[in-house]
């Protein structure tokens, strides 16, 4: 990676996992009070190929393709919706347990009886503290940045969605989602081209978007 010596920073949204945040009700999804309407089936079907494509480290239950009628259907106990996005015209709720540094989260698309499980991301031992987030090719897709673990050092990971799928923003050798471990990490857009600046120990590395995933510049 080359270490420019400037370089400039776009400013990002930063959401924290203070304490007291409420948790879903456990009619929170329901689309009325009348039983049937609420609770029609689901079809998520349409949700190719199946998982374990679109689970960003270990596998969690429920998975891709499941219908959610309800919070508890995730199984998690108290849950929070921690932020909602549109992309390519399609509504999407990412939601996580509703305690401090949640390790799991559900990428669900959001229907007209309930969601369905586009995918889910966990890490084993880190939960996340920060969260910023930037869209790409006129709003085709959602780039999610998670900040793992306590400050200066941070573990960071770097989601993707276009409405239908979710994968790692970050290259790895093996088939683990990849990472990176700096004092900052944030989004920077330009005319035609979504980059990360990295920083760390004074030096500053930009990793560039190739639709997929970042990757160092050659």
């Amino acid at each position: 990676m080359r270490w420019p010596t400037r370089v400039a920073l776009v400013s990002a949204l930063t959401l924290g996992c203070a304490p007291g945040v409420p948790a879903l009700r456990s009619d929170a999804w329901f689309a009325s009070r009348d039983a049937t309407a609420s609770r029609r089936p689901l079809d998520c079907s349409d949700l190719q190929p199946p998982a374990p494509v679109g689970s960003i480290g270990d596998l969690v239950e429920p998975g891709r393709g499941r219908a959610v009628h309800q919070p508890d259907d995730l199984g998690a106990g108290p849950v929070r919706l921690v932020w909602s996005s549109t992309v390519s015209g399609t509504r999407l709720e990412w939601v996580g347990p509703a305690v401090l540094e949640a390790r799991t989260l559900w990428l669900l698309r959001v229907g007209d009886s309930g969601r369905c499980v586009v995918g889910t991301w966990t890490s084993a031992q880190l939960g996340f503290q920060v969260v910023r987030h930037a869209y790409w090719n006129e709003g085709k897709l959602e780039l999610v940045l998670l900040g793992l673990g306590p400050p200066p050092r941070q573990g960071w990971m770097v989601l993707v969605t276009d409405g239908s799928q979710l994968w790692s923003g970050l290259y790895s050798r093996d088939t683990r989602p990849g990472a990176l471990v700096a004092e900052q990490v944030e989004f920077r857009q330009e005319a035609d081209q979504l980059r990360l600046v990295v920083l760390d120990a004074g030096r500053t590395a930009v990793l560039d978007f190739d639709g997929r995933q970042f990757a160092s510049r050659p």
